[in-house]
């Protein structure tokens, strides 16, 4: 009688955890639609015991999760926009063509520099918003939000060509390149934040659908994590829905900063644990 019901606390007990868990990612991917799966996915494989490929899907099921909460909690202030079709075609594209031309041999050291690279964007951007703040950290109340001009549609092809280049090439998210990108051309943080969302949105589905199909997920988990990460989205999108201009900037820039910092680190201890193995086999063969 005691074993059911102490393993009914222990998965009740995991699955509260899992929630918290998600909705933690859910919450700072809204906030920043950064995807988080460099710091996630390892969590994740340690509490749980993962293989990589569950690991992979439980991270993605989480951002789809996350990305469908936040774009639910924007829709609130922006209407679905064709510069979304535009930002799409280009990331595509460009993706493409990025993987084709550039070879997989110097993929990760290109990760390596472009993180490097992300590091410095992100602090430049959290030292320019700063000042900013002095204007007040939250939004005036019924203050809308403007929809991206029609002009703007040459930094939004822009952008999205950008991040599917960088993208196809290193295989870094989009929104660290698409993000800056509008806000360095002018548009407003919401919006670009909003279009980096819409960006995710298909990939997710896309990335998830693959990686289900190469794993098997236990919905008691994975379920667990998937519903906190869409209530960790709402949350975080109100609260960048909440924030200035300058405000989201800054949280952005602080963001990309750690993270392509953990990220940078954790590509560092990989090639670390690779290169005994190297070093050993090239001594064999001496």
């Amino acid at each position: 009688m005691s074993q059911p019901r102490s393993e009914w606390l222990f998965h009740t007990l995991r699955g509260l955890a899992l929630l918290m868990l998600g909705w933690a990612f859910g919450a700072m991917y809204g906030l920043t639609s950064l995807g988080f799966l460099a710091v996630f996915l390892p969590i994740v494989s340690t509490l749980l015991g993962l293989a990589p490929a569950r690991a992979t899907a439980a991270g993605w099921i989480a951002t789809l999760s996350a990305c469908v909460g936040a774009l639910a909690t924007y829709a609130q202030a922006l209407a679905f926009h064709a510069h979304v079709l535009m930002v799409w075609g280009a990331y595509i594209v460009a993706g493409l063509l990025g993987n084709a031309i550039f070879p997989r041999r110097w993929r990760t050291s290109l990760q390596a520099y472009l993180l490097l690279l992300l590091m410095a964007i992100g602090a430049g951007m959290a030292w320019q918003a700063y000042p900013t703040l002095s204007g007040g950290v939250f939004r005036e109340a019924g203050t809308p939000i403007a929809s991206p001009p029609s002009s703007a549609w040459f930094a939004v092809a822009l952008g999205g060509a950008l991040a599917g280049l960088v993208g196809g090439m290193s295989g870094l998210g989009g929104g660290y390149v698409l993000v800056p990108v509008l806000v360095f051309a002018g548009l407003a943080p919401h919006v670009a934040l909003w279009l980096s969302l819409w960006l995710m949105l298909p990939l997710g589905v896309v990335s998830g659908f693959i990686s289900l199909r190469r794993s098997t997920p236990s919905w008691s988990q994975e379920g667990w994590l998937g519903a906190g990460a869409f209530l960790g989205g709402v949350a975080g999108a109100t609260w960048a829905l909440s924030f200035s201009a300058g405000m989201l900037v800054l949280c952005f820039g602080v963001a990309i900063a750690i993270i392509a910092l953990v990220t940078w680190r954790f590509l560092s201890l990989l090639e670390r644990a690779a290169s005994p193995e190297d070093d050993s086999a090239h001594g064999a063969r001496r």
